[in-house]
Parts: structure tokens; C-alpha cells; sequence
């Protein structure tokens, strides 16, 4: 009987190979454009939502700052909607606030609403400047510059300053930060003879410096001709101008001038400016892009002027990228292709063993296809870009992306195989599969539908990933359901050359998987079913052994993976009490150390391991050192272990607060954060500080804790002044007496000038050399108001006692963090930060009852966002369960299917086992790909046996039929994604680390999915009808003669 001519969508395009070949070029076209124009990216853009207030309060100690400064503002913002953190910081001299705004709101939106809080405070001190409140924006690193040399270091300010201007006129380039080192500044140094010989005051000296030194308009004149405008041009900007300024005229008429009374310097402000690059001055420039640039683009605008640059420099100076930061997506685009190409090509000879060559061809061709559809789309709506996390999602999808096209044309070449070739023949095998792997297809979808979703400080990562995934599998839908079936359709059934090597091996390869299939499979499957409950309950034996090597800690999981840097860093802090010596010091006993291990490391090896040498002093107290490692392909080992040398070869540093090394990608971390970081609040200082110390002190009994550090600052000496009752005599207040010590020793601000586009100081104060010792503050002249100097020892007592540096509070709470970094081949972040917080925590804080706890900083983040994942994850199996009941049509199939997913994961699990691997977040991005491709195989098995059983076979012959039929489509998905992620797998270089976890997960659980595909679902699918009817028997009476093994299901519930 002549077959029903074939409709439908698939049966059109079939019929139509110019419109399935235009869809195609269409796809491959648009996507080409659209990835030459996609902006690239470091990582993906995001929403800063982070507000600061700073606000200086000159000389002020931290508990001034506090009262004056921080508490105003915190009560101010207080009731504020929109804000979930306020985190303060009261140090020497100004005023730290970070906002965290809720991700519900809009960042501008509170960020006007807190300047509108704060413009309105009253009651700042008076000597506060105005707070600076800004928005933090997203920003993307492009390159670091060094610009070094045989110069001063006022030499190359002044140098890269004029650099500065040029980079920032280049086209694309509107963002450089120009660490300049030591601000300029004019200080007018009067010692106190010459100011009793004059009688002058701190005060007198500003009043001239203003008087005289100032740009100001003088009103107008009106004439006939209109209106004349009349200004005063006079002010000073140099040194020598300033020695000019008319100060006082004696009885005699003479003038004085400020360069008769004054020493005036003009320079850079007082501090030690020490910036080596290789052990030669140096200042540094930070090129970053906006977050709708395109970093290559700006790097190649750069790297174009670099070059220009080279022979424009004086002699002995250069300029340099230390590090660009394009290297990273680069190196991660040029992998991604490179395995792409290995992985197809693997693919396609493996496809080739078991289908037709040109066969194998247009099904690899869905590869292609829906990349490029995914870059098509990828600018439209999603907005995502071209950056490391959307290629991870590329490199990840690689082994599943064909999937479907496997399924649809091993379905058509067993129909063309059966019935021959024709166009009919192989829209009815494309049919036969579509639903099914449609709806599979979906399933995956839904999967990762839940990270587009995603929010917190991960989010954009998720959502780059879950997005370009999506799209891929979308668009391998449209390849394989409506593009591949013209193209199997338009090949011809040529006569084959028996001698034809490749045909030999190709029906080698296809008897052997008959024989495997009829000889191993068909009886193996037999035998299980018949002991389907042995089974069942062997392989629930397997996942409740997996779970609990996992909970018993035998297999280890760690949120933060390790990734070795290629730019690693040492930083350095100082107690307070240390001078800038001190902090130069230990930082050339560091590098000492660098240098001495490169050297043992070259001797042993024979090659060096780093390349460039930066260190940097950041402050009185931190310094930090940056070395920028050879070529991965050229190092004799890697970060950790180099790092690990430091650490060894590190001697005592006397006054060291804490020393952190950065040798991984991911160390991160925010503001006193590390692996582990815990809150404490309370009211008292000493206990906060008691606490802190015994805490630090558990931590580093602990195996694979170090780098401890907390947020707060060593104590210094404090001078405080307490007024003697012939001071009030005099007329004097403690106000009058405390701004006096302040003028002599921190200064008086006299202007602020703006110069060469630079804003600089012009300071008041003493000579160096008499205040630079606390035994010279006794000297100090206070004048009374009716003009009289008598000794600061005369009307006050000066007393010293240990002062506190900083304050941090966290809404509105004193607070104190303490972090640590955790090796994860030693601990595991969470097993610590619980193990502190459930046990150590609660029984050392009975002894301070106003002293409370809490984990903060990353763990605590990811610890919240467990509720927030467990979420994502039921919504996931909802969906997936609704798309595997519709075309099932029952309630209880979709959950035998679901089934299986746990052991995708323990096949995942102990993928990471084999491989040496420990599970990491960037593991369950993989896992979740598993989940995908077991649910999408298994629904395509179950729908072959519901609709064997609908033709009248018994269930067990369905059973082993479906698997059988099904066995080289499952085998090819299976074998050709295992076989696709091998070079990633395989993969050495830096680049690949990050994405090896995800290829590991995916790879081991579709290897191990396989088995529970072909074994478990056979068993499963009898035990269910086994239950049915048993529920049957229970509750109705049963037909006369009805078997339940011999009649087919027509509905399934």
C-alpha cells in the first residue's frame, strides 16, 4: 500500500531545500556580522550597586571623624528604602561610607536621595570639606602601564602628566587613571622665632596669603561705550611668587614679605614617594574602558600609540604595558576556537564510524549553525557580549549542541536504511524523534533558564552563560528540525565501492554495534529486567554511597576555585605605628626574598619564572608588590607552587600587621573579605579587639588557614591635653589651645590652587625639624587673647596614652572583621566557617556578652544564595516536569525520567574523582548540562516504548526493542560529547583551567548517563507499571484475562 504523502512544517522545508538552505545562510551570514561587531569584554557588565561618601575632616582624630562626621550621616540615611548595607569607616583625617543598594532599586535614584539626606546636615564641623558622594561605576580594565626611567620623580610627574593629557585626546580612550604618586603642594615653612620677631600668628600669615594671593573680579565701570569689566590677576602659583607677597609694613615703611619670614617649598606634599619598575623610578597609568566599549578596541588605539611613543621619549625612559588585561579573553577566544575545531573534527569521525559521511557532515553542521544563531541574537534584548563567561557557555555547549541533530538524523538514516531513501522516508524518521527531542531540547533549556535569572555579585556571570547556552540550543532546534532535514533529504543513494577503505571501517563499526547490540545489549537488558528490583536497588546502593562519600567529606567541593595568576601580588601592611622607613624596609626585604627565589628557581630550572617586578608604596603603612610571570608554555612551575616558595623563604618582619600574597584569579574578595571572613559587632572596643586576637589565634591552629587578617588598626600613641585652671585665667579655651598644637604641627591650610590642571595646597606650618619629635610639643607657643605666647607646658597637660586609628561600623554598629584564606587542597572554606561559627564562636562569646557574630563577606553570600539556588533548582524541575508530561501525557512517566538525573551527577562526581579534581562551583554549570542531555535521552527511550506498546507489544518486548533501536542514537550523543570536551579536558594552559570543571561534569555524567539511560529506564519503566498494577489490583477489580504485560498503553498516568 502506497505510504501517506508526508505534511507539516518539516515536510515543507524538506520540499523547499532554497528555503531551508536561505534560513541557513541567513543564520551563518547574520551571525558572522554580528560577532564582528558584538562588543568584546573582559567580563560580562553589570550594575555597580555601590555608593561612597567621603568626606575629609583635616587633623581630626577617628573618634571626631565619628562623632562630627559618621554618625551624622548615618542617621541621616537612616529609614532610607532602597539601602541593604552601610558599611563606615572613621580614620584620621576623614570620613569613609560605601552604600550598598538593594538590587530591587535603582542605583541613581538612591544615590540622589542620599546626597539630598546629607547636602541637608547642619551641623558638619566647620572644617569639614565638602563630602564627595558618587556612584561606582563598571568599569573594565585594559592594560597597565609603566612609565619608567633614568628620571626624578619629579621629572616623570611632570612627564606623565603631559602623557596623560595625549592619552586621554586618543579616539576611544576616555578613561586613565594616572597614579602620580605624592599630590604637589606650596608649604610655607616660618619657624617660631620669626614669627615672635614679627609678632605673627599662623592666622596672620593665611590672612596675606589670601589677601594678596587671589584672582577676583573688582566690579564694572560704566562708560559710553558700555561696560568695562575690572579684575585682579595676582595670583600666585610658584614657589618664588609666593616669597613676593607683601606681609607687614614696619613703623619705618619698610616691607616684609613672606620670603623674609617664611622658607617657602614647592614640591610635592610630605611623604616618601617610592614606585620601582625593575628596579628604576616609575609611575603608572590604569587604561579602562566604559562598559559599552569594546576592550580590544581600546587596546588596539593604545598599543598603536605605544608604538608612536617609542622613539618621542627622552633617552633612558619608556613606556610599557605591564599587563594587558586583553591577554585573558584573547587567549580564551583563541581556545575556544582551536577546541571547537579539534572537537568537531573528533566528532565528525566518530559520526562518520557509524552514519554516511555526508550524513555525519550536514549533522555537524548544526555546530556552526547555532553558534553563529547564538551570536545573531546575542545583541538583541539579552545585550550580552563577547567576554570570558559567554565563552565558557560556548566551550560548554560544544559537546551537547549537536545533540539533536544526532538524535533527528540517526532516526532518518534508520528509516532510509529500513524503507530506502526518499524525501518521505526521512521526514517520517525526522518525525518520529521531533517531539520527543524537541521537548528534550527544552528540558535543557529550562535547566539553565534559572541562571538568566540569577541576582547577586554572581549574577552577571550566570546570566552570560545561561544565555548564550539557550540560544544555542534553541537555534540547533531550528537547524535540526527544519535546515537538516532538506539537506538528508537531498542526498542521493549512490552505490558504494565495497573496496573503499572507509566504507570497509565504517562496516566494521556497524556490524560490531549490531553485534554489540543483539549479542550483549538485547540480553544484558533482558536479564535486567527480569531482576529489575536487584537492579533498581544496586544502582540506588551506588547513589546513597556517592552521597555519602560526599557528606562524610570524602569527596571535596569548594565554592571558590583556585586558578593560578599570571600576575601575581604581594601585599604589605604595616602597623600604624610604623614609619614610611619602616614600610620601605619590609617592602625591600619582600622583594629581596622575590629575587632570591627567581634566582634559585633559574639555577634549578634553568628558566626564569617572572618577568617584570613592580613594587609600590601605597600610604605610611602598605606597600605592594607586583610581578608579571613569563609565557605559561615557558614556566618551570606554577603560581601556587612559586608562591608557596615565598612564603618558605620569608624572613621575620618586625612591625608587619598582615602580608597577603594574590596568586589566584579568583582570590577576589571585597572589602575586608577572603576566603572566610567573620563579623563582630558590639559597643566596647577592647572587647571587639579581645575578640578579634583570639579569634585570629583559632584560626591559625587551623590546617590550611592563613593570611589571617582584621579590619582593625594597630594602636598608636595619642597625645591628649587637659587644660590647667591658669588657662582659663588667660581667656584660653580648649578649643583655642587644641587648634593651635594642630596649626603647629599638621599645618594651616592657607588656599587651594589650581595649576597645570592640578589642584594643590598651600600649607602653614613649622619646619620639619620642629615637629618631627613629641618632645617638641611642651615648646610650642600658644597665644592668649590679649597677645601674649606662653608655653604649651604652661597652661596645659600633655599626656600620652594608646589612641585608636580607625573605626569601622557597620549599620550603624561598631564592627571588627576578621578573614582568612583557606588552601583547598588542605580545607574547605565552608567546613571552617561552619565549624568556627557553631562551635568556637558561641562558647568564646559567653565571656563577652556584648560582643555578637556572624559569617560576612563572601561565604556569608554564599551561603545565602543556597535559599536563593534551591529555588532556581525546584522551578527548574517543575518546568522540566511539565515539558516531559505533555508529550508523554502522564504524570508519573516524567518522574521515572527525572529519576535519573541524581546519577548524571554522580557520574559527574566521580569524573572529578578519576581526573584528581576537586568539585567546584564552576563544576555545576556542567552538572547542569548533564541533567539536559540524561532527561533528553531518556524521553526519547520512553517515548519509543509507549509507542511500541500503543502497536500491541508487551511491555518487556517494548522495553528491549526501544533499547535496542535506540541504542546507537544514545551511544552516538553520548560517545560525541564525551569524545568533543576531550581536547578541553586534555587542555593545559591557563585559560583552560576555569573551564576544565564544567568539560569534566559534562563529559563523565553523559559517559555514566549513558548506562542509566540504557539499564535504569528499561527497569524502571516495568517497575512502574509493576506499581500500576498493583494499584490497580488494590483498589479496582481487574477485567477478566487482563495481563498487564501483554496489553499496550494508549494512556499513561
Amino acid at each position: 500500500m502506497t505510504q501517506q504523502r508526508e505534511k507539516g512544517l518539516i515536510a515543507w522545508f524538506a520540499r523547499n531545500p532554497v528555503a531551508a538552505n536561505l534560513l541557513m545562510v541567513f543564520i551563518i551570514v547574520g551571525g558572522i556580522l554580528s560577532a564582528l561587531s558584538i562588543r568584546k569584554q573582559m567580563f560580562p557588565q553589570f550594575e555597580n550597586n555601590w555608593l561612597s561618601i567621603q568626606a575629609v575632616y583635616p587633623g581630626a582624630a577617628p573618634q571626631e571623624v565619628e562623632e562630627g562626621i559618621t554618625i551624622k550621616v548615618e542617621e541621616s540615611l537612616q529609614g532610607l528604602e532602597g539601602i541593604k548595607r552601610l558599611i563606615t569607616y572613621s580614620n584620621r583625617g576623614y570620613s569613609q561610607s560605601w552604600i550598598e543598594v538593594e538590587e530591587s532599586y535603582d542605583p541613581q535614584e538612591v544615590l540622589d536621595e542620599v546626597k539630598m539626606q546629607v547636602d541637608a546636615i547642619s551641623s558638619f564641623p566647620a572644617e569639614m570639606e565638602r563630602p564627595n558622594i558618587r556612584r561606582q561605576k563598571f568599569t573594565q580594565e585594559v592594560m597597565i602601564l609603566a612609565l619608567y626611567g633614568d628620571m626624578s620623580n619629579y621629572q616623570l610627574k611632570e612627564l606623565g602628566n603631559k602623557l596623560h593629557d595625549e592619552m586621554l585626546s586618543l579616539p576611544l580612550v576616555n578613561l586613565v587613571e594616572f597614579n602620580s604618586g605624592l599630590d604637589y603642594e606650596i608649604s610655607i615653612e616660618v619657624s617660631p622665632d620669626k614669627l615672635r620677631e614679627y609678632g605673627l600668628t599662623f592666622r596672620d600669615i593665611a590672612t596675606a596669603v589670601r589677601n594678596f594671593s587671589a584672582n577676583m573680579s573688582a566690579g564694572q565701570i560704566r562708560s559710553d561705550n558700555g561696560y568695562i569689566s575690572m579684575r585682579v590677576e595676582k595670583q600666585a602659583y610658584r614657589g618664588n611668587e609666593f616669597e613676593k607677597l607683601p606681609l607687614i609694613t614696619l613703623e619705618d615703611g619698610a616691607q616684609v614679605f613672606l620670603g623674609d619670614v617664611a622658607t617657602i617649598q614647592d614640591g610635592f606634599e610630605e611623604g616618601l614617594q617610592y614606585s620601582k619598575y625593575n628596579g628604576k623610578n616609575s609611575l603608572m597609568f590604569e587604561v579602562a574602558a566604559s562598559k559599552d566599549q569594546d576592550i580590544t578596541r581600546v587596546a588596539a588605539v593604545m598599543d598603536d600609540y605605544l608604538k608612536r611613543k617609542e622613539t618621542e621619549l627622552p633617552a633612558g625612559v619608556k613606556l610599557t604595558p605591564m599587563v594587558d588585561l586583553t591577554y585573558y579573553l584573547e587567549g580564551r577566544l583563541d581556545m575556544m576556537i582551536e577546541n571547537m575545531i579539534w572537537g568537531g573534527v573528533l566528532v565528525m569521525l566518530m559520526l562518520a564510524m557509524f552514519l554516511r559521511i555526508r550524513l555525519a557532515f550536514w549533522v555537524m553542521m548544526g555546530l556552526p549553525v547555532s553558534f553563529l544563531g547564538a551570536f545573531l541574537m546575542m545583541p538583541v534584548g539579552l545585550d550580552i557580549t563577547i567576554n570570558l563567561a559567554s565563552l565558557f557557555a560556548f566551550i560548554l555547549v560544544l559537546g551537547i549542541v549537536v545533540d539533536d541533530a544526532i538524535v533527528v538524523g540517526e532516526s532518518a538514516h534508520a528509516e532510509i536504511e529500513k524503507h530506502g531513501q526518499s524525501l518521505d522516508n526521512v521526514v517520517r524518521g525526522v518525525k518520529r524523534v521531533a517531539v520527543p527531542a524537541t521537548f528534550g531540547v527544552l528540558t535543557t533549556v529550562a535547566a539553565f533558564l534559572p541562571q538568566t535569572l540569577a541576582s547577586g555579585p554572581g549574577a552577571a556571570f550566570s546570566k552570560a552563560i545561561g544565555g548564550v547556552i539557550i540560544l544555542c540550543l534553541l537555534f540547533s532546534l531550528v537547524e535540526s528540525k527544519l535546515i537538516l532535514p532538506a539537506h538528508l533529504a537531498a542526498m542521493k543513494n549512490r552505490p558504494v565501492n565495497p573496496r573503499n577503505p572507509l566504507h570497509r571501517l565504517r562496516s566494521r563499526f556497524d556490524a560490531g554495534l549490531k553485534y554489540v547490540i543483539e549479542s550483549l545489549y538485547r540480553p544484558a537488558v533482558t536479564w535486567c529486567i527480569h531482576y529489575r528490583y536487584t537492579v533498581i536497588m544496586g544502582f540506588l546502593g551506588i547513589l546513597i554511597v556517592s552521597a555519602g562519600l560526599f557528606a562524610g567529606g570524602l569527596i571535596k567541593f569548594i565554592a571558590n576555585p583556585k586558578i593560578p595568576h599570571d600576575f601575581p601580588g604581594i601585599n604589605i601592611e604595616m602597623n600604624l605605628a610604623s614609619s614610611e622607613s619602616a614600610t620601605l624596609a619590609t617592602a625591600r626585604k619582600v622583594e629581596q626574598v622575590v629575587l632570591d627565589v627567581e634566582k634559585q628557581i633559574e639555577q634549578q630550572y634553568g628558566q626564569p619564572m617572572i618577568r617584570d617586578i613592580s613594587v609600590n608604596m601605597q600610604g605610611r603603612t602598605n606597600a605592594r608588590l607586583m610581578m608579571v610571570l613569563v609565557e605559561p608554555h615557558l614556566r618551570p612551575m606554577d603560581t601556587f607552587a612559586l608562591s608557596a616558595l615565598w612564603r618558605e623563604n620569608m624572613p621575620p618582619l618586625p612591625g608587619l600587621k598582615s602580608m597577603t600574597i594574590d596568586d589566584s584569579i579568583m582570590n577576589g574578595g571585597g572589602r575586608d573579605d577572603g576566603d572566610i571572613s567573620f563579623r563582630l559587632e558590639g559597643r566596647d572596643n577592647e572587647q571587639l579587639k579581645e575578640v578579634a586576637a583570639k579569634l585570629k589565634d583559632k584560626l591559625a591552629t587551623m590546617a590550611g588557614v592563613g593570611d589571617i587578617n582584621d579590619s582593625m588598626q594597630s594602636a598608636t600613641e595619642e597625645v591628649q591635653l587637659d587644660l590647667k585652671p591658669i588657662a582659663y585665667s588667660l581667656g584660653l579655651t580648649l578649643a583655642d589651645v587644641a587648634s593651635q598644637v594642630n596649626f603647629s604641627f599638621y599645618g594651616l591650610e592657607a588656599q587651594r590652587i589650581l595649576r597645570d590642571g592640578e589642584e594643590l595646597k598651600v600649607m602653614i606650618r613649622y619646619p620639619i625639624e620642629q615637629r618631627n619629635s613629641i618632645s617638641e610639643i611642651n615648646d610650642v607657643r600658644i597665644i592668649t587673647p590679649a597677645g601674649a605666647e606662653v608655653p604649651l607646658a604652661e597652661v596645659a597637660e600633655v599626656t600620652l596614652v594608646d589612641g585608636v586609628n580607625r573605626i569601622r561600623r557597620e549599620n550603624a554598629k561598631r564592627t571588627v572583621n576578621v578573614w582568612a584564606a583557606v588552601d583547598p587542597n588542605q580545607a574547605e572554606p565552608f567546613t571552617i566557617a561552619r565549624e568556627i561559627r557553631d562551635e568556637y564562636l558561641p562558647a568564646l562569646l559567653k565571656n563577652y556578652p556584648g560582643v555578637q557574630s556572624k559569617v560576612a563577606g563572601r561565604v556569608q553570600e554564599e551561603m545565602e544564595s543556597v535559599a536563593e539556588q534551591i529555588r532556581d533548582l525546584v522551578l527548574s524541575l517543575m518546568i522540566i516536569f511539565a515539558l516531559l508530561a505533555i508529550p508523554l501525557r502522564s504524570y508519573t512517566q516524567p518522574l521515572l525520567i527525572m529519576s535519573v538525573i541524581p546519577f548524571g551527577v554522580v557520574g559527574a562526581v566521580y569524573g572529578h574523582v578519576f581526573m584528581g579534581m576537586t568539585m567546584s562551583s564552576l563544576s555545576f554549570f556542567g552538572i547542569i548540562a548533564v541533567a539536559g542531555v540524561v532527561v533528553n535521552d531518556s524521553l526519547v527511550m520512553v517515548d519509543f516504548v509507549n509507542k511500541a506498546r500503543a502497536q500491541g507489544i508487551s511491555i518487556k518486548d517494548a522495553v528491549v526493542e526501544a533499547g535496542c533501536k535506540r541504542f546507537r542514537a544514545i551511544l552516538l550523543t553520548s560517545i560525541t560529547t564525551f569524545i568533543g570536551l576531550i581536547p578541553i579536558i586534555t587542555e593545559t594552559s591557563l585559560q583552560a583551567q576555569i573551564v576544565i570543571p564544567m568539560a569534566v561534569s559534562l563529559a563523565f555524567g553523559v559517559l555514566f548517563a549513558t548506562v542509566i539511560t540504557l539499564v535504569l529506564i528499561p527497569c524502571q519503566y516495568v517497575a512502574l507499571e509493576d506499581a500500576k498494577r498493583l494499584m490497580r489490583k488494590w483498589f479496582s477489580r481487574p477485567e477478566p484475562g487482563t495481563e498487564v504485560s501483554d496489553k499496550p498503553a494508549a494512556q499513561h498516568n
